[in-house]
């Protein structure tokens, strides 16, 4: 794998020399392989950028697939991605990708990273990094380099994103993401949109319940339907579209395929997670946060917490799903305890996060 990997890096800086010949154009690349279509954040940058400004604009966005088929077509792609790389001007990415790190870029192209997440409640990047054979890999493929900015949701999450993509935090910047703006600005409209859909939702209480990703596919869903009164909630899941786990169908438990959690937030009256960023979303609109985390003592080993969710969230952190529902059914929420996670983990919340960074982004094409 490493000597496949060596001589594949070999060829595309061959190929990517002659690129570098073709001029510089006034145009900005986003690129992403966290979706084939455009993510919420990149949009309302394109939106807020073609308000602002004239310049081009090329997106290109194709989620990575693991198989033989995907090859030929990854190619393809990483030759767009390098040709616009060689005549743009700013290239804004929102995840880890091959072309930008591994490749020697023109002095005039500055690499903005506006990762995918708010948080870094979990440990990733080279926090992660494990075995040798991971810190190989990472090496060979020069894991996150080349970032001339990254953005972070907070001064508090700096530190952890810092040691995640092994750079300093004088490369970082605080200025939150675009969805911030879009929970703020949404609310209202997003509420009649999910009510359209879902009428039965109208007048009820509703729980949004949002765990994380989980390789060891380890989820107590489940165990937290049973543990719920049906009678008096409804209950949202939205779980990861490559999760494997047979949900109990019961009545007033949705899934809600067609809408996203960030939507859902809005009609929810309290929001259940664990170790996700969704956390940071719902405390923008002052949603009660609860954390389930039944398997905390072996998540904190791997992949690992960078915050003290215990701390953060005091008295709303749960292993059994019967004493959550306890504390939720019994116990007003306490306020001041969601005041001061947002205050931490959010910088602006004035609704202006999309045009600070598109003023940052057009202040480094000048």
């Amino acid at each position: 794998m490493k000597f496949i990997a060596t001589i594949g890096i070999f060829f595309m800086k061959i190929i990517y020399f002659f690129m570098k010949l073709f001029k510089t154009k006034n145009k900005i690349v986003f690129i992403s392989r966290q979706s084939d279509k455009l993510s919420l954040d990149f949009s309302l940058l394109k939106e807020e950028i073609e308000k602002n400004s004239n310049i081009e604009l090329v997106f290109i966005t194709k989620k990575v697939e693991k198989n033989f088929r995907s090859v030929f077509k990854s190619i393809f792609i990483m030759l767009k991605q390098m040709y616009h790389l060689a005549t743009s001007k700013v290239c804004v990415i929102d995840g880890y990708n091959i072309t930008v790190s591994v490749l020697k870029h023109k002095k005039g192209l500055k690499i903005i990273q506006i990762w995918h997440s708010l948080g870094a409640i979990k440990k990733f990047g080279y926090q992660s990094l494990i075995t040798n054979k991971q810190k190989e890999t990472a090496k060979v493929m020069h894991m996150h380099e080349n970032y001339d900015y990254i953005l972070s949701g907070s001064d508090a999450m700096t530190k952890y994103f810092a040691k995640a993509f092994n750079y300093p935090e004088s490369k970082f910047y605080s200025l939150g993401l675009p969805r911030i703006d879009y929970i703020l600005k949404t609310e209202k409209q997003n509420k009649i949109k999910v009510y359209k859909k879902y009428p039965e939702f109208k007048n009820k209480k509703i729980i949004l319940y949002v765990p994380t990703f989980r390789d060891n596919n380890n989820y107590q869903i489940n165990e937290l339907i049973n543990s719920i009164d049906l009678k008096k909630y409804i209950l949202i899941i939205k779980v990861h579209p490559n999760m494997d786990y047979k949900i109990d169908k019961k009545d007033n438990v949705y899934t809600c395929d067609n809408i996203s959690s960030l939507d859902l937030l809005c009609v929810s009256n309290y929001v259940i997670t664990d170790y996700s960023a969704i956390s940071i979303e719902a405390a923008v609109i002052d949603k009660p946060i609860y954390l389930y985390v039944y398997d905390y003592d072996e998540y904190k080993e791997n992949p690992g917490i960078n915050t003290d969710l215990y701390s953060d969230l005091k008295g709303y952190v749960f292993k059994d799903p019967k004493e959550l529902f306890d504390k939720l059914n019994k116990t007003k929420y306490d306020m001041k305890v969601l005041e001061g996670y947002k205050k931490k983990y959010l910088c602006n919340t004035d609704g202006t996060v999309t045009k600070n960074i598109v003023e940052f982004i057009l202040e480094q094409v000048k």
